[in-house]
């Protein structure tokens, strides 16, 4: 007896958005320093962006006794260069014309791809997603008082009544260190909080607790995924015009082939398999478009295709003045979800000290040393000069790195800070800095 079909071609359309790559979709439209423009002024060709800047001054000496026909002290442009240089692509996956024949009704071949197209595609947008919070929890700053991470009530746990208090901090923070409306991508106390808040009416305090929502607020517990803590709820928060989310089709403009839609597949077929689709596609759950490629083989009757998408995250210098490694990337972390409260009281509230660190510069490189490209605190230059011995490198690295001050002792460069360094020259020469002994 043959079995009665039914086809659902549409199965696989649904899945996790993934809210800490909403968040990044979202928080494009509030970067004013970069757009998208700045990187497609011809679809389909990749191009560096150099971003001139003048940094803050952060320390004035005026007394009002100087005279402006004397020299003053100098304040000029610097440079960060951004490029695009990462790649998330699925598995190249493969469509049997044959299997096709053990379905019945009349679904064209186009539909069958597009069945199998989104198929593959919940996968590869998880590995974008987790990449992306990867990034995020590896670029995390120093908060304003030099801490790396404070804990915050947001809610009792145990009956879902919001503690304020929590998010007040966050924005007070933010206010504070000079930076504003934050994002915020975090654990299940962002989901609890969401939702306690759309059921929310006024509370024994008397606050109407439904007038506190928060519209940037994300939940992905692939927050806490990224920094591998169990112990601890974690909350990541960032200023929009400190970071953006940027990508790159390279199947764009003249780039894209003639048949770019899926719907083509059928004439590929009819047509003996003499084309291919180059195009892009959108995820309909995140609205990113996606390069597509699809190829027809006609000696073994398959269709091959690939989800493929260039991207970056761009992280600015300092735009405000504040500690060095302050950068609008905040981390807070809230009580793990248990079944009992938090206990009272804790440790007090302390500023974090800050330390001496240090690079030996002895047997990492040799003088004279052309630096073409210079990566270091997330920056990147292309400097174009050769130093010839530590004094100068230290002088390069003070033109082309905001946000540092740095000094020489014998073989080394030093900078005083709340955390280490990394970085690169021309590529090829590690940078590490570690707290002096």
């Amino acid at each position: 007896m043959q079995a009665t079909q039914k086809t659902i071609l549409q199965y696989a359309k649904q899945g996790q958005p993934y809210e800490v790559l909403s968040a990044l979709l979202a928080a494009r439209q509030f970067n004013t320093s970069i757009t998208e423009t700045d990187l497609s002024s011809e679809a389909g060709k990749k191009r560096q962006l150099k971003v001139n800047y003048y940094p803050p001054v952060c320390s004035d000496a005026g007394t009002g006794t100087e005279s402006i026909c004397d020299p003053g002290i100098v304040i000029e442009p610097k440079q960060v260069f951004f490029e695009i240089s990462r790649t998330t692509a699925s598995a190249v996956y493969q469509l049997n014309r044959d299997d096709v024949r053990n379905v019945d009704g009349s679904y064209t071949f186009s539909d069958h791809a597009k069945a199998a197209i989104n198929a593959a595609l919940p996968a590869v947008r998880r590995k974008l997603a987790t990449e992306v919070a990867n990034i995020l929890v590896a670029n995390v700053g120093i908060l304003p008082d030099g801490n790396g991470s404070r804990m915050l009530p947001f809610l009792d746990k145990t009956n879902g009544n919001i503690n304020p208090m929590g998010l007040w901090e966050i924005e007070r923070t933010y206010r504070d260190s000079g930076f504003s409306n934050p994002f915020i991508v975090g654990g299940t106390d962002v989901f609890h909080w969401r939702k306690a808040v759309e059921v929310g009416g006024v509370n024994d305090q008397g606050q109407n607790v439904s007038r506190i929502g928060r519209s940037n607020a994300y939940y992905d517990n692939l927050v806490n995924d990224a920094f591998a803590d169990t112990d601890t709820e974690h909350i990541l928060a960032f200023d929009p015009q400190m970071l953006k989310f940027v990508s790159f089709n390279r199947n764009a403009g003249i780039f894209a082939t003639e048949l770019q839609n899926i719907d083509a597949i059928d004439a590929i077929y009819q047509r003996g398999g003499t084309d291919y689709i180059q195009g892009v596609m959108a995820d309909p759950l995140t609205g990113l478009l996606w390069d597509l490629d699809v190829n027809y083989d006609k000696c073994n009757y398959r269709w091959t295709f690939q989800w493929k998408l260039e991207w970056d995250i761009f992280f600015m210098p300092p735009a405000v003045c504040n500690i060095p490694g302050v950068n609008g990337v905040f981390h807070y972390t809230t009580c793990a979800p248990v079944l009992f409260e938090c206990p009272e009281g804790g440790t007090p509230l302390t500023g974090g000290t800050s330390d001496t660190y240090e690079w030996d510069t002895d047997g990492e490189v040799t003088f004279p040393l052309y630096i073409n490209k210079l990566e270091l605190a997330g920056q990147t230059s292309f400097p174009n000069e050769t130093v010839a011995d530590v004094d100068e490198l230290k002088d390069l690295f003070n033109a082309n790195v905001t946000g540092y001050v740095f000094g020489t002792d014998t073989t080394k460069i030093t900078y005083t800070g709340y955390s280490g360094l990394t970085g690169e020259i021309n590529d090829a020469t590690d940078i590490s800095f570690t707290a002096a002994p």
